[in-house]
């Protein structure tokens, strides 16, 4: 089992409940632009995010994403900062703290201890250049 599968199972979970229809893994991780996609992705990414465990390049690659800034305007997408002329009434998709309470009850203890950092392995825990976390 991947070092993100767990996380991205959980996200899925949570996405098929607010978009009313089944998210599959698979369907995140489609390349394609479509809204039936992107926005459960922009969703996982926000919860991904909430975790405080992965880095945007670490999202990236568990999506399969071209980079950290593809993260970076999901995230923006997803919290309405995204620069598309939104008012003031208007609110944001989802709040930052909705992720929060979804990552609370999905892991009472969300934080990881220095032992299980490290039993999880350097070879999953990489850069986008690949030098890895002990370069």
């Amino acid at each position: 089992m991947s070092y993100y599968t767990d996380t991205i199972e959980k996200a899925a979970k949570w996405a098929s409940l607010e978009f009313d229809r089944l998210i599959t893994v698979q369907a995140l991780r489609a390349k394609t632009k479509a809204v039936a996609h992107s926005y459960p992705r922009f969703f996982v990414m926000a919860y991904m995010h909430a975790t405080g465990r992965y880095s945007f390049p670490q999202i990236a690659h568990a999506l399969h994403l071209k980079d950290h800034t593809s993260v970076l305007h999901g995230l923006r997408r997803a919290h309405g900062h995204d620069g598309k002329g939104r008012t003031a009434n208007k609110k944001p998709m989802w709040t930052k703290d909705q992720f929060v309470n979804m990552v609370m009850r999905d892991n009472p203890q969300p934080t990881a201890s220095a032992e299980d950092i490290q039993a999880i392995g350097e070879r999953n825990l990489r850069f986008v250049n690949g030098a890895g976390w002990a370069s």
